[in-house]
Order: structure tokens, then C-alpha cells, then sequence
């Protein structure tokens, strides 16, 4: 049995949809976390232009949009409270396969 490249993998990891990704195994947890995969889903759907990991920009997006969205609900309910702002975390280079 022939051994499929990586760059394969990562082709056909980027059209499965974000909720497909799953792993099978550790190289394929390595390749789905690439920036390869999760570039041109981050610049799409976030509009951002650089970053140095778009897999955890992306995280840290969906975390920074909920957040927003609970606060309007709580400020349109009238029950704000104290509420600190998030902290964007130091994002780590992407590992290269």
C-alpha cells in the first residue's frame, strides 16, 4: 500500500466543510490544524488579512463573537453587570508539515 503526501491530505481537507474536519489520526490532526486548511476560511468568513495561526485566529474569533453576541442580549435585557473585556491570547506559529 502506497503512502498518500501530505499536501494531498491537505487538498482534500480544504473542501470538507469546518464541521467535518476530524482527525483519524495524529498526522491528520497536524494537517487539518495547518494554515493551509484554515486560511482561506478565516479570511472569508472573518476578513482577516494576516495572521501567523489562522486555526486559532479562527477560535479566537468564534470566542470574540459569542461574547458580543451575549452581551448584547444582556444589555438589551437590562442586566449588563460587570463585564471584562477579552484578552486576545499569543497566538503560536503553525506547524508546517
Amino acid at each position: 500500500m502506497e503512502k498518500i503526501p501530505n499536501e494531498l491530505y491537505a487538498h482534500i481537507f480544504s473542501y470538507l466543510k469546518t464541521n467535518e474536519l476530524k482527525p483519524f489520526n495524529k498526522l491528520s490532526d497536524v494537517i487539518i490544524k495547518s494554515n493551509v486548511i484554515w486560511e482561506p476560511r478565516t479570511k472569508k468568513k472573518f476578513n482577516i488579512k494576516e495572521s501567523i495561526n489562522y486555526y486559532q485566529e479562527y477560535q479566537w474569533q468564534l470566542k470574540l463573537k459569542k461574547h458580543q453576541t451575549a452581551y448584547k442580549r444582556q444589555w438589551t435585557l437590562g442586566c449588563v453587570g460587570r463585564i471584562n473585556p477579552l484578552i486576545k491570547p499569543i497566538l503560536n506559529k503553525s506547524v508546517i508539515f
